[in-house]
């Protein structure tokens, strides 16, 4: 991709180029270091921008989950239960199963059944510290 100060050149007849890349050498040391942090930032920001909205999304989301711990965007959904159909869905059921109540299953969590919870939480405790 080149430089910055390259691409800001970009689209300009080759005589207005210059033949040896910009120097900051008339510059304090501190302004220099500056301008040089200043011109990497922008060439990141064109390198972004060149990747696209889905690149940059995509990167922000493996970030995240780099800072906070994969057990935080957990759906908290077994994987058992995502392949069991509902009493409801039509698309693996009989019509027998469709018409029998909902209720009629009886359901896994029962008031004051914590432990899963408390040993969910204590894990996540653990990842965070």
């Amino acid at each position: 991709p080149g430089t910055a100060p390259e691409r800001l050149l970009l689209g300009l007849p080759a005589w207005c180029m210059p033949q040896t890349p910009p120097s900051a050498d008339f510059l304090p040391p501190v302004m220099a270091d500056e301008l040089s942090d200043l011109l990497r930032e922008f060439d990141e920001v064109m390198e972004d921008f060149d990747r696209g909205p889905t690149r940059q999304y995509e990167q922000h989301l493996e970030e995240l989950k780099r800072k906070a711990g994969h057990s935080v965007y957990d759906s908290g959904i077994d994987e058992l239960e995502s392949t069991c159909t509902s009493p409801g869905s039509s698309l693996n059921s009989s019509e027998e199963d469709l018409n029998t109540p909902a209720n009629a299953y009886p359901s896994k969590a029962k008031l004051g059944d914590t432990q899963e919870l408390e040993e969910f939480i204590a894990d996540l405790d653990k990842v965070l510290e």
